[in-house]
């Protein structure tokens, strides 16, 4: 019997397939916007937007840089490389790859067979760093919103994962405490460390199998179905 009673899951790309829905949705913008004007193909301005994207994030994630100027800088920033200064059309075209991605509903390996194999059993969560206009659609257009008990998301909380305040409110609320939970996610750093600091046992979901980890989780899986072995 497992020592578990509350799972905390996190979302994009641990149970929402991110990669491949985020990809979908800035193919409708490339198209949508013509960017092939300045980008022949799409693939060089999805590594440009994604090198962009990624580094934004990061600064979002340690409260650097707000929600806003994410959101118009990471489609301004490939425009500026061909003198395009226009932030109203890249603040137009983040409506518009946020809206798509409302609509993409891939998910993970084996994800819906795995909640419902863990859902009779266990009390489920949510808890993401992502923009709550976006995460809640998200989860009911994919068919998830049904499967948990409760959405944690950082701007409702007040404070990004991996911060303890994220950690201290989700526990507040659930009631559950420190032995019987467990976080489940991707992100080595918002996850699986906040939580490690935080005194919860982790589950790092590692696409890469051959990753070498300074700090070891207490579980390792690269296919959502391996929870089932265990939980």
């Amino acid at each position: 019997m497992s020592q578990y009673k509350h799972l905390f899951f996190d979302l994009d790309n641990t149970l929402w397939n991110f990669t491949e829905n985020a990809r979908s949705a800035l193919f409708d913008v490339y198209t949508t916007y013509n960017l092939n004007r300045y980008y022949p193909e799409f693939d060089s301005y999805f590594n440009q937007f994604e090198e962009n994207n990624v580094a934004l994030w990061r600064l979002y994630g340690a409260d650097k840089i707000t929600k806003e100027f994410l959101n118009t800088e990471r489609f301004l920033a490939p425009l500026r490389k061909f003198g395009i200064l226009n932030e109203p059309l890249a603040r137009a075209m983040s409506t518009f790859y946020l809206e798509q991605c409302c609509e993409k509903t891939a998910v993970m390996p084996n994800t819906f067979s795995t909640l419902d194999y863990l859902k009779p059993h266990y009390d489920l969560y949510i808890i993401s760093n992502g923009f709550k206009e976006v995460q809640y659609k998200k989860l009911k257009k994919s068919g998830l919103s049904g499967y948990f008990n409760k959405i944690f998301l950082s701007e409702e909380v007040g404070h990004h994962k991996p911060k303890p305040e994220f950690f201290a409110h989700m526990f507040s609320v659930s009631n559950a405490q420190k032995k019987d939970s467990l976080v489940i996610g991707d992100n080595f750093e918002a996850d699986i460390e906040g939580a490690m600091n935080f005194g919860i046992d982790q589950v790092y979901y590692s696409a890469d199998s051959s990753q070498t980890l300074i700090k070891q989780p207490t579980y390792t899986i690269h296919n959502l179905s391996e929870l089932c072995s265990f939980l």
